[in-house]
């Protein structure tokens, strides 16, 4: 049994995270289509191969002119200029052939390349017509403008070689933008970390299924398969497993085949039917882990089984999420090449009193608002026993309720993490 083991490797919060963080295999790189890098993370810096714009561009619509010929215009020496052509984004007009004589001007729009020789754009709103056949219309310009105005100058977004997007940066709308402004198809990313689930217990069955008397749905297996998903790993979640010792070594020696980190969820206290610790160790597991300092989830514990981690975490849903937040998700995102993959905790004040006392630091799950008076306010979630579902609803954070026999009270500073991606 699981109680008659010497088990010792207990450690904090942070001490279990980093231990699980540092275990983690870094990624290999792949190139997938750019329409498929959405929440994929570079794998490379991507440097600007050319400048942008890659030539002189118009900014407004209007007309390209000589500063020289236009600087003196008012309304009491207005100036004339000759429309001697028409230039549109990808018009491919030979710009060489449209050098400027003396009072010309082009008629341009927005994206167009501005020719040699032609220094300003006039925006169209501001030159009048002065007759002239359809070929070549005379415009009248009677106000002056800034030498350069309305011209956006090669490079003037970007020079050829600078740093746009650094490794480890996630893909999101922005950075696609970049990356098809060069005109690149593909993206070097990392590939996705895999990740086997397994939920262990006799109780559990999946949704669909009709519930006999004594049996409850698997939905730990399903919220952890949908976090990592949010992550970008790319999961694997096993049907329910027995609480049978030959049943879950048989389920972690073919998930240890599959994926790049391994999950159990269940059967990791020190029941007499607990046996996923038994079931690392008598694998060769090897401890990183096997108790953690908070509450809900002390049992949590984590293996090197080979090159791989196994992590198993509670049965207890509020337990099991906070050992995915606390725990798993860095180490998945850090897994995924993620630059930036620590917990990131922020201070705010309790809108209620916290009286139950703890020797470990509590992870509560709560709802975090802005509190234009002051800082944000943590409300703690009613009927948050580490059994219960229905405090998922509203949460968007966990708080961290410091240990000792008080608890914590209404206005104190607590630290909280927000649940986003």
């Amino acid at each position: 049994m699981i109680h008659s083991l010497e088990i010792r490797d207990s450690a904090t919060v942070d001490r279990a995270g980093q231990l699980l963080t540092d275990f983690m295999k870094l990624p290999s790189e792949e190139s997938v289509p750019l329409e498929e890098a959405a929440g994929r993370v570079l794998a490379r810096d991507l440097v600007s191969p050319f400048p942008l714009p890659p030539f002189r561009r118009a900014a407004m619509d209007g007309y390209a002119v000589r500063f020289d010929a236009v600087r003196l215009a008012s309304p009491h020496t207005p100036v004339q200029l000759t429309v001697i052509d028409e230039i549109k984004p990808g018009s491919g007009i030979d710009l060489a052939a449209a050098a400027p004589g003396k009072n010309t001007a082009l008629r341009i729009f927005t994206g167009a390349p501005v020719p040699d020789g032609y220094d300003t754009v006039v925006m169209q709103e501001m030159a009048m017509c002065a007759g002239g056949r359809e070929q070549l219309r005379r415009i009248r310009l009677d106000r002056p403008c800034r030498a350069g105005q309305h011209v956006a100058e090669s490079g003037e977004d970007v020079p050829e070689g600078e740093i746009l997007l650094t490794q480890g940066t996630r893909i999101g709308a922005k950075e696609t933008a970049i990356l098809a402004s060069f005109g690149l198809c593909e993206a070097v990313v990392y590939k996705k970390p895999k990740v086997s689930i397994i939920p262990i217990g006799d109780e559990l069955i999946v949704p669909g299924k009709k519930l006999a008397w004594g049996q409850i749905y698997d939905a730990n297996g399903f919220m952890l398969a949908a976090r990592l998903k949010e992550l970008g790993a790319a999961v694997t979640r096993h049907e329910p497993v027995r609480d049978e010792l030959h049943s879950i070594k048989a389920a972690i020696r073919q998930a240890a085949v599959e994926a790049d980190v391994i999950v159990t969820t269940g059967g990791v206290s020190v029941g007499d039917y607990d046996f996923a610790k038994q079931a690392a160790l008598s694998l060769g597991g090897l401890p990183l882990f096997t108790k953690v300092l908070m509450r809900p989830g002390t049992p949590t514990s984590a293996f090197k089984l080979g090159s791989r981690p196994l992590l198993c975490l509670s049965g207890n849903p509020s337990a099991c999420f906070a050992g995915l937040e606390l725990l798993l998700c860095p180490a998945v995102r850090r897994a995924s090449g993620l630059r930036e993959y620590e917990l990131n905790w922020r201070e705010g004040r309790l809108s209620r009193s916290i009286n139950k006392p703890c020797p470990y630091p509590r992870y509560i799950r709560a709802y975090v608002s802005v509190n234009e008076e002051g800082p944000w306010q943590v409300e703690p979630l009613p009927n948050d026993k580490s059994g219960n579902v229905a405090a998922f609803g509203r949460a968007n954070a966990l708080a961290c309720i410091p240990a000792g026999g008080g608890g914590a009270v209404q206005g104190q500073k607590v630290r909280w993490l927000s649940l986003s991606i």
